[in-house]
């Protein structure tokens, strides 16, 4: 049973765990790895969920810490303030008000100074308010958007290197050539079209390196594949199944829906965005605005998963909530903490 007693030392362990990840620049979950004895389930619950929401957390509680940037508090207090947020936005079966005094107190006794609390108060008061029967609640979400390349799809590289050798090509240089600026960029938003884009790297290529055949360079550009993650894959048919839309944004070439086909995925999604056809890639607020006019959705509903941190910050700024995406396990978690309809159970 839980109890305020045993929510209260879940809330300290967490801190605990928070700190030690942020200390050591990695992820809770390999901080809680290496412990002898697994934590307590509410305290996994915040540690995790801090983690998986920080990009936005930070974003919530910088409207209202203007003059102290998130990223320039003392650790502590960072870590106390992302703790206390999350658990207003996300943990509603917790009174508001306690809530805001367990803040309080954690801020009493791991802040930087004397006055860690009352600045706590100060800011998760607002917090509650926006977050707790304001404009832009987190629970529930009912429309999923994800991106491609990093989250449905993956690229393990072994495919190029495999073409480099076998065409007698330095390591690396057809991607090199490929995710060159501006070509990159003009290639994800349609400046030029896929096969443009392929010839275009053939063409830097055969310049850099003698006796290289541009036309051959370009072919293995264009039957370039990765892998798609199934466990993903399902959560987005599980989702879909229950009623929930699911979407799918990526900053691609115009070659996006012939994969996707040839993936057997032409049917999966609602909704295709492709910042090739958009004219606008992520992280551009007006590339969200366009999707979100695409999905129809609420953007207080809608959640982005992206493999990229500065995406999810875009999709932040123009009002969504958004995930990084670490593992299909993590976002899983995230999908049920978000009441979306369709998440899968958990293991």
């Amino acid at each position: 049973m839980v109890t305020a007693a045993t929510r209260r030392e879940a809330r300290e362990r967490a801190v605990e765990l928070l700190y030690e990840a942020e200390s050591k620049g990695v992820r809770v979950g390999e901080v809680v790895a290496g412990l002898p004895l697994v934590p307590d389930a509410y305290a996994l619950e915040l540690a995790h969920g801090v983690t998986d929401h920080r990009v936005e957390l930070d974003a919530l509680l910088g409207r209202y810490a203007r003059r102290w940037p998130v990223n320039r508090m003392a650790v502590t207090d960072r870590v106390v303030l992302r703790l206390g947020a999350f658990e207003l936005a996300t943990q509603l079966d917790v009174p508001t008000g306690a809530a805001l005094s367990e803040a309080v107190e954690l801020g009493g006794r791991y802040g930087s100074t004397d006055d860690t609390s009352k600045f706590v108060n100060g800011i998760l008061a607002a917090v509650a308010q926006e977050v707790r029967g304001g404009d832009r609640p987190w629970v529930p979400v009912d429309t999923v958007v994800f991106d491609m390349d990093g989250v449905i799809r993956h690229w393990s590289g072994d495919f190029l290197r495999e073409a480099e050798e076998r065409l007698g090509l330095p390591a690396g240089c057809i991607a090199e050539a490929a995710f060159a600026e501006p070509l990159f960029h003009e290639a994800t938003v349609g400046v030029h079209t896929a096969e443009e884009w392929a010839a275009r790297i053939g063409a830097a290529v055969a310049e850099k390196v003698e006796g290289c055949d541009a036309d051959e360079v370009a072919e293995v550009w264009m039957g370039s594949s990765g892998d798609l993650d199934a466990e993903v894959i399902d959560i987005v048919h599980g989702l879909r199944q229950a009623g929930t839309t699911v979407a799918l944004f990526s900053n691609a070439s115009t070659k996006l829906e012939e994969d996707l086909v040839e993936m057997e995925l032409g049917d999966v999604f609602d909704v295709v965005a492709n910042s090739s056809r958009l004219g606008q890639a992520k992280p551009d607020v007006e590339a969200f605005r366009q999707v979100a006019g695409m999905v129809g959705s609420d953007p207080v509903r809608t959640l982005f998963v992206d493999d990229r941190a500065d995406n999810v910050a875009g999709a932040v700024d123009s009002g969504w909530h958004a995930v990084e995406m670490v593992s299909a396990e993590r976002l899983g978690a995230v999908l049920r903490r978000l009441a979306v309809p369709g998440a899968p159970e958990a293991a």
